[in-house]
This record gives C-alpha cells, sequence and structure tokens, in this order.
C-alpha cells in the first residue's frame, strides 16, 4: 500500500512593487478590454410564491413585486448591482436613465 508523505514548503513573500512613477495602470488600459461584450440586466423587483401559486399562474393574472413603482430598478453586471435607474420609454424599447453609480 502507497503512502503520501506532505513536507512542508517553505516560500518566500513577493514584495508588493509599485508602479513607476507615470506609468500606466490596467485601469486606465480600458483599450486593452473595450470591445469585450457583457451581459447587463435590470432589475425591477421580485415576489416570492409557492410552487402551487407558481404553478395555478394563467394569463393576464399579475404578479406584484416587492418594489413601488417610483422606486429606482438595479442595473445589474453579473447578478452584481453597478448601479441604480428609472425606466424610460426609447421608441418602442425600454431603457434605463441613470441615476446612481455604486462605488463597491
Amino acid at each position: 500500500m502507497a503512502s503520501n508523505v506532505v513536507s512542508r514548503v517553505d516560500l518566500q513573500p513577493i514584495a508588493s512593487a509599485a508602479p513607476a512613477p507615470g506609468a500606466a495602470t490596467l485601469g486606465e488600459r480600458l483599450d486593452l478590454v473595450g470591445h469585450v461584450k457583457v451581459k447587463v440586466s435590470v432589475s425591477l423587483g421580485g415576489a416570492e410564491m409557492t410552487v402551487a401559486k407558481l404553478f395555478s399562474l394563467s394569463a393576464n393574472e399579475v404578479i406584484a413585486l416587492d418594489r413601488s413603482v417610483d422606486a429606482p430598478v438595479d442595473v445589474k453586471l453579473n447578478d452584481k448591482v453597478i448601479a441604480r435607474g428609472a425606466l424610460v420609454a426609447v421608441g418602442d424599447n425600454f431603457g434605463v436613465r441613470i441615476s446612481e453609480i455604486l462605488k463597491e
């Protein structure tokens, strides 16, 4: 029967190097990733219901959401809220007028 032996390995810490004065940081290089497409979604609110209620829904029923009509909507990137805003009409489509960009 083979035995597994685990030995301790000591690694030297890496000193964090500050960027040289005048050097560009990655955040300043939007041109590197500016062409990448991301999926942005807007959340109007949510509702909680039983599975029985969900399966009993029919056409023309209304599901009340947990937000008031004048509450801001959440703008999400990968399910993380990044901004808030108000719904607007853009021709025949919906849009969002951004009112707040979240810091973190």
